[in-house]
């Protein structure tokens, strides 16, 4: 039943959703185009019989289009087959769409209306497709690994109503505390992690999204504050129990009101922005990859022809709050070039845990030609569309370079989903040592804005135009 609900709903929505665009067809087909253009004019409009059976039909088609194709299901793993699936919907509908234009003698140019058309259709599908997958994967979501900072009574509280209350989303990794590990409470023994001297190393090592401060402000204030700093400095949230200034846990508890509260909460138009970065990200992903749709279909058969091997690399990278998530580019090396990176280690120009070589042999030359003008990346749209990248933010790592990180702090550019481009690219792009990149990377995060966002994108298409650093 619960999965039913949201598939009823997808549902709805695609009906909503195709009734406007049949509307939208209908006015095309007859060139109402209103001079005014006021609601009053659109509502005089004159609803033939015709035209109420073609929206009719294109409702019901539309719906069982989609679910014929199995877009419906949202249990699909293959993205490129479930993009497939929704580009072969929209054409399905914009050849009905074009027979109904044909049948009216249409005198509006029918070619740039099914352009339109599809367009529309495709966008909208493709974000919806995202939308659902997100929401599935909302159900099968990583629970956030949880620290508590304490081993007394408040510390056990905080364990009890992690267990009770919030086991559906958050998992308890264990306990740091400055007490000699044999002098926890025997329930609490086995959970022990690390004293305040190795949390920093800890988190360097470990997943961790949430630290809640469960100790005595008034004996443990110094414990806390370091505890605060270096959680703050890595990126991990802190959070405090709501009885910590006072507050009754009966009178929370009787309230339902959250048990933890963040130490410092987001302000509202933080969060707004950010809300509309990802409305911005997903309109501007979907559009574009209806856009270069052609470009896609040239290097795919460029790729074919030139040698031996799979059109896309996709490579594990580590995204949002250290998730690992499938990064998507053209291939643009040999097939086996994850199998030569061991031997080419002593090779390594670049200074830090990256890598990097001048001219690295493994790279084809039709790929030396998509790196230079950073075609390889345009799959990566995909990437920003269901939601594991952005298209400003940090740059994604690789495994191998986020397992030599050696400072707990730099795990802090995860706090934030990565990006296709950002101030990396902009100034200086791949000519930038591992020092400069990460300075960047943390200015972009003190100083995020939406209008930062648009000066970074305003300024990429001239760094790719003239090839500034790239590899």
């Amino acid at each position: 039943m619960r999965q039913q609900k949201p598939r009823t709903l997808t549902v709805a929505v695609d009906g909503l959703i195709s009734l406007m665009l049949a509307v939208f067809a209908v006015v095309w087909a007859n060139q109402l185009y209103m001079a005014s253009g006021t609601l009053e004019d659109f509502l005089e409009m004159r609803v033939t019989l015709l035209n109420a059976i073609f929206a009719i039909v294109f409702v019901v088609l539309s719906t069982k289009c989609s679910s014929a194709l199995g877009m419906y299901r949202g249990d699909f793993t293959d993205w490129l087959r479930a993009g497939f699936k929704a580009v072969t919907s929209c054409g399905i509908m914009t050849t009905f769409v074009a027979v109904y234009l044909l049948l009216r003698k249409s005198p509006s140019p029918i070619a740039i209306i099914l352009l339109e058309f599809f367009i529309s259709i495709c966008v909208y599908q493709l974000v919806r497709l995202a939308i659902t997958n997100r929401g599935l994967r909302s159900t099968q979501r990583e629970f956030e690994q949880v620290l508590i900072l304490g081993s007394g009574r408040r510390a056990i509280k905080a364990w009890k109503e992690l267990r009770v209350r919030y086991h559906g989303s958050k998992r308890l990794i264990g306990f740091v505390d400055d007490r000699d590990p044999h002098l926890l409470p025997a329930e609490l023994e086995a959970s022990y992690v690390c004293d305040i001297d190795r949390l920093s190393e800890f988190l360097l090592h470990h997943v961790v999204d949430e630290l809640i401060i469960a100790v005595p402000m008034r004996s443990c204030y110094d414990l806390a504050q370091r505890a605060v700093s270096i959680a703050e400095a890595v990126g991990v949230r802190v959070l405090t129990l709501n009885d910590t200034y006072g507050l009754s846990f009966s009178k929370t508890l009787r309230a339902r009101a959250p048990l933890f509260t963040e130490l410092i909460p987001k302000d509202e138009r933080l969060i707004t922005a950010e809300s509309v970065k990802r409305a911005f990200d997903v309109v501007a992903a979907g559009i574009g990859l209806i856009l270069v749709l052609p470009i896609f279909a040239a290097i795919a058969i460029a790729i074919k022809l030139t040698g031996p091997g799979p059109i896309f690399f996709v490579q594990k990278r580590y995204g949002y709050r250290r998730r690992l998530f499938p990064m998507w580019k053209f291939r643009s090396m040999v097939s086996n070039a994850p199998d030569l990176m061991a031997s080419l280690e002593s090779q390594n120009e670049a200074n830090g845990p990256i890598f990097k070589i001048k001219n690295d042999p493994r790279i084809t030359p039709l790929g030396k030609f998509l790196r230079s003008t950073s075609l390889d990346e345009l799959p990566q749209l995909w990437n920003v569309l269901v939601g594991d990248m952005s298209l400003v933010g940090p740059r994604p790592m690789s495994i191998r370079d986020v397992s030599r990180f050696t400072e707990a702090q730099l795990m802090r550019r995860f706090s934030v989903r990565p990006g296709i481009t950002g101030i990396w690219q902009v100034s200086g792009r791949s000519s930038l040592n591992f020092e400069q990149w990460i300075t960047l990377d943390f200015a972009y995060l003190d100083e995020w804005s939406l209008a930062l966002d648009l000066k970074i994108l305003a300024r990429t298409v001239p760094a790719v135009l003239k090839r500034s650093g790239s590899a």
